[in-house]
């Protein structure tokens, strides 16, 4: 799917570079969601010999819908996309265990996410494992009626999970959540994903509203909380919880080269509330913007509320300031408490190699969000978000309408998703590959010798330009 004419070329040229990335690296590569995968949450393979399921109708639910394939009992599989446009969700999708859902395979500008009934946002990963989620548009707008837990994606007593190249927007609650229940959250990747325009004054029971992220929101007893990495991402024209973090000994949450951008009232709070928090903050970007009020404090601050309990804090190579054009003071990195709790270097390793602060706005603004190099650019809302930061535009807002609601997705041209074997892997995607026959059903888990992976996988991974986005124009 998303495999016009114009682009088998570079997915050849694709093919021989990923088989050269891959060589000499199979047991690595084999344990990874996909080549160059990264963070806590790069081992979510629990999916790997799963069914290959199409997903057909723009529909809620029923046959063929992303509900359908995603809602599994834990059956692995992958939910690949033979359509593009906008699903409207009458309630949120409970996404099982052992599953992939590939955005990169829907055909055109992609698939977008929204809410219109019940009080909860699109994605709920609760109590599951081995879940992958990349290049979808996760886009609530406000519930029918008041709500305190309509997010982009909640994630609940959830262990390995990869979450990649998301756009996610008008959210009412926080943007993204990571929630832990008597249980743990652990092993979790939020990656070159876009939180955007979370809703101010919307219909959050508490009122003004508009948040980043809240990793390791808790309730109950017995939590454990940890090893999470947020990577590259933008978060622009929130409130606050840019982001906020809590965290047990399990493991330590990651924040590294992130950009940060026009926070109201506050940007990142680290806090001992779960008991001891190791938290790594690593060669990030804040920036005020024209929402940010004169009296916003540093881009990080510590609060150890906890007896017994301390916040450790690993930083380096951090910048903040003011993007270009803002007519706003200057933003610190760390408050005083943050450096109290700085810890000596070298600290702990991480699981990532963190790039220099001072590439970070140029690489995460050149490929954060549902796009794919070669084929799939920024939608008109995250076009805005992008120029924003750039040129000191944009503001929280309270309403959709005020940054033009949802893009309309262009519909899926019917030679892009042709699958003539039923095998679930489109014919112009087996045209490139020698091993493939368009008028053969195939095993989709057998090797391709072009790449050293399995046919399934090569598709996954060369349908989103994994490892190859310096590579090919």
């Amino acid at each position: 799917m998303i495999m016009p004419q114009n682009i088998i070329s570079k997915l050849k040229r694709m093919g021989i570079v990923l088989g050269f990335a891959l060589a000499g690296h199979g047991a690595i590569a084999s344990e990874l969601v996909f080549p160059g995968a990264e963070g806590f949450g790069a081992g979510a393979v629990g999916w790997r010999q799963g069914e290959l399921r199409l997903v057909t109708t723009l529909e809620d639910s029923g046959p063929g819908s992303l509900r359908d394939c995603a809602e599994n009992a834990g059956t692995p599989r992958i939910c690949g996309f033979a359509v593009s446009g906008t699903i409207d969700l009458e309630g949120p999708i409970h996404v099982g265990s052992n599953i992939y859902i590939a955005g990169q395979t829907a055909p055109g500008d992609g698939v977008q996410l929204r809410i219109t009934n019940g009080g909860h946002g699109p994605i709920i990963l609760k109590n599951v494992s081995d879940v992958v989620i990349r290049h979808l548009k996760l886009r609530p707008g406000p519930s029918p009626e008041p709500s305190p837990t309509v997010d982009a994606i909640t994630v609940e007593n959830a262990q390995r999970v990869f979450l990649g190249n998301l756009s996610m927007a008008f959210a009412t609650d926080e943007t993204f959540n990571i929630h832990v229940s008597g249980a743990t959250a652990s092993d979790i990747t939020l990656a070159d994903s876009i939180l955007a325009y979370s809703l101010d004054r919307s219909n959050h029971p508490e009122g003004r509203h508009s948040k980043g992220a809240l990793i390791c929101s808790d309730e109950g007893q017995g939590n454990r909380c940890g090893r999470i990495t947020l990577l590259r991402n933008l978060f622009a024209h929130h409130r606050d919880r840019s982001p906020d973090v809590k965290a047990t000994d399990i493991g330590p949450v990651e924040v590294i080269n992130n950009v940060f951008y026009n926070s109201i009232s506050q940007f990142g709070e680290f806090y001992d509330l779960l008991g001891n928090a190791d938290i790594a903050y690593l060669g990030n970007l804040a920036l005020a913007g024209k929402s940010t009020i004169q009296k916003t404090p540093e881009a990080v601050q510590v609060f150890e509320w906890t007896d017994g309990a301390t916040v450790r804090l690993l930083a380096s190579d951090n910048l903040a300031g003011v993007a270009k054009g803002c007519d706003r003071r200057n933003v610190q990195v760390l408050d005083r408490a943050a450096e109290s709790a700085l810890v000596a270097p070298p600290g702990w390793p991480v699981s990532v190699t963190p790039m220099p602060a001072s590439e970070v706005l140029n690489a995460v603004l050149a490929r954060a969000g549902d796009r794919i190099q070669g084929r799939r650019t920024a939608d008109a809302l995250d076009a805005r978000v992008i120029k924003g930061v750039r040129n000191c535009r944009g503001k929280v807002i309270n309403r959709v309408d005020q940054v033009g609601g949802w893009p309309v997705l262009a519909p899926a041209d019917p030679a892009e998703t042709r699958d003539s074997d039923n095998d679930g892997l489109p014919d112009l995607w087996e045209e490139t590959r020698a091993a493939l026959d368009s008028a053969r059903a195939d095993d989709v888990w057998a090797i391709d010798p072009q790449s050293g992976m399995s046919h399934v996988e090569t598709w996954l991974a060369l349908s989103a330009s994994d490892g190859t986005w310096a590579d090919v124009d």
